[in-house]
């Protein structure tokens, strides 16, 4: 029994606040389709919290402030956009599936006390999360390639109707999740066991251990195989770790380990493009090779978003009519893939300029402009990182298309701000 004192103290902290947030980042990484009934909880945690103790929101820093009105005007801003869409259905569904990038920043604007102190245990709790989600879809790979036949073990990872597919690899090792989702968890993910690893608050073997965790997540992306989420893990964590250097007093290291990445980056280049490599670059531009890149669709789309966003610049399509406005494009050039899966922009850049033109295209950039201020002024490492990362998701993905992506962003966005190093 929790007596009224108790629950007093509880209210005061904000624990409850802190019990939806540790929920919502166990939930996030497993199964996010269960996130929204935790998200209204929280909600109606923090008007109980705030009603207690008969104070306003303590807003700590204008900048934040002003990072939720630019989220509040993008959002209302797409909100006209239901009023010229043809198809309002897909409009409305749209307007509610990003919800969350006004909720989850009205909670964390001004967080409770408990929040505020756990941060990073909140932060730890996703990342292992992670981790425990990605050792489960390899667990579950492993027991669908095994077959016992005729008294013995068989390991079989190819699926048996489709030959192409892999058990280990893509969307059949996600378990159907979207690929680049998991691959942006897994990133940021790394990220947090690497400010774990750095952390002065463990023993050595519990820093040990957060290395593994890390090095497991790195490792994963490849099976994971989205290639722009490795692209962008190549650049995003030596960023990071050169940068942790510079700002723990370990410029000399971080200078060397910034020497080693550009010679090896030469390196590469060279070998791709140098005289010497006349057998890669065969392999890498025969024709078996140009037909797969033509077959990758993602130019022909950009081309095509922006051909449509051309003829209504300044107020976009419409919240709900941007895929069918795509659709169509694709059908005048009679690509029956491209129409068959009526594919996204995949981009969010452009699919924001499609739905809400330059204005909310415009709404959408300040949004970025002040995550960096942010980042920069409190010299927020992991807080830039992240912004850097769905920054560049964003460039490859529709990424505020899904749920997942969208209460990844709001979330993070927000509960970041709040993070100081090794707390």
């Amino acid at each position: 029994m929790i007596n009224k004192s108790r629950f007093s103290n509880i209210l005061e902290r904000g624990e409850l606040s802190y019990y939806c947030a540790v929920l919502s980042v166990i939930i996030m990484p497993v199964r996010v389709d269960f996130l929204p009934p935790v998200m209204i909880l929280w909600a109606v945690c923090r008007i109980l919290e705030s009603i207690y103790q008969r104070r306003s929101f303590i807003l700590t820093d204008r900048s934040f402030l002003l990072l939720l009105i630019a989220v509040s005007a993008f959002y209302v801003w797409q909100t006209l956009g239901l009023f010229y869409s043809l198809d309002k259905r897909m409009a409305l569904l749209n307007l509610f599936g990003r919800l969350s990038l006004i909720l989850f920043p009205l909670v964390l604007i001004s967080p409770g006390q408990a929040i505020r102190s756990k941060v990073f245990t909140l932060m730890k709790i996703f990342a292992v999360f992670t981790v425990v989600y990605l050792l489960f879809c390899f667990s579950f790979a492993l027991y669908r390639s095994l077959n016992y036949i005729d008294g013995r073990w068989i390991f079989n990872p190819v699926h048996p109707e489709f030959f192409y597919q892999n058990y280990f690899f893509s969307a059949d090792l996600t378990l159907k999740q979207h690929p680049s989702y998991v691959a942006m968890f897994a990133i940021l993910s790394s990220v947090i066991c690497m400010e774990s690893f750095f952390s002065g608050a463990y023993r050595a073997i519990i820093r040990i251990g957060w290395l593994f965790a890390g090095i497991f997540l790195i490792v994963s992306l490849y099976f994971i195989s989205s290639r722009a989420s490795i692209l962008i893990s190549l650049i995003i964590l030596p960023l990071y770790l050169i940068f942790k250097l510079i700002l723990t007093g370990k410029s000399k290291i971080a200078y060397l380990l910034m020497v080693t990445i550009l010679c090896m980056g030469a390196y590469t280049v060279f070998k791709i493009f140098g005289n010497s490599s006349g057998k890669f670059n065969s392999i890498l531009f025969s024709e078996q090779a140009s037909n797969k890149s033509s077959r990758d669709p993602r130019f022909l789309i950009w081309k095509s978003a922006i051909k449509i966003a051309g003829d209504k610049p300044l107020i976009g399509v419409g919240i709900g009519d941007a895929r069918n406005e795509l659709t169509k494009e694709y059908i005048s050039l009679g690509k029956e893939e491209m129409i068959k899966e009526r594919l996204n922009a995949h981009n969010q850049f452009l699919e924001v300029l499609l739905e809400s033109g330059i204005t909310g295209l415009i709404f959408f950039l300040t949004i970025f402009v002040l995550m960096f201020y942010i980042a920069v002024k409190d010299r927020n490492l992991v807080y830039g990182t992240f912004t850097i990362l769905v920054f560049m998701f964003f460039i490859i993905e529709s990424i505020l298309y899904r749920f997942a992506g969208v209460s990844f962003f709001s979330l993070f966005s927000f509960l970041l701000i709040h993070f100081k190093s090794g707390k």
